[in-house]
């Protein structure tokens, strides 16, 4: 019987300890430590002109999303872009 119950209880600590383990996957924003700036276009899709890093690095690259990625809607909702529209891009955390 303590057998039996010593071992449920290392089954339900380990199951515990995966659980910690594991990232949600549902989380869509990206961590974001660039200057730069957003434009949207036309069509919705969001461009990022990244040129330096949040401690002040030069950066050149160029990311781009379309309305049915992931990340999309986080970085619409901290740009607050609109079609057509150019903004200067911050840095944000998760």
């Amino acid at each position: 019987m303590i057998k039996t119950i010593l071992t449920i209880l290392m089954l339900c600590m380990a199951g515990s300890a995966l659980a910690d383990d594991v990232q949600p996957s549902n989380d869509a924003r990206p961590s974001m430590p660039y200057f730069g700036t957003a434009r949207m276009e036309s069509d919705g899709t969001i461009i990022l002109q990244l040129t330096r890093t949040a401690d002040g690095k030069p950066y050149d690259s160029t990311q781009t999303y379309k309305t049915t990625d992931r990340a999309y809607d986080s970085i619409k909702r901290h740009t607050g872009l609109r079609p057509g529209t150019t903004r200067e891009l911050r840095p944000w955390k998760d």
